[in-house]
């Protein structure tokens, strides 16, 4: 399935948008916080794509394990 982060520095200060393929919403949730802390940032937003370009909210997350 298609996945898209959104990711947020500090203050909740927009950086940037990633989108990638995982199996499920873990795999893509773990990529998330993998994104978070490779890139140093407060959080990510967790989004799955469907069909018709429709985006369903998944979680936020941190750089918490």
């Amino acid at each position: 399935m298609e996945y898209r982060v959104d990711l947020y520095a500090a203050g909740g200060v927009y950086r940037d948008t990633v989108g990638f393929v995982a199996r499920n919403e873990v795999e893509a949730v773990v990529t998330a916080r993998g994104l978070v802390v490779e890139q140093g940032l407060a959080r990510a937003r967790v989004w799955q794509r469907h069909g018709a370009g429709q985006l369903q909210h998944i979680e936020w997350v941190g750089a918490e394990r």
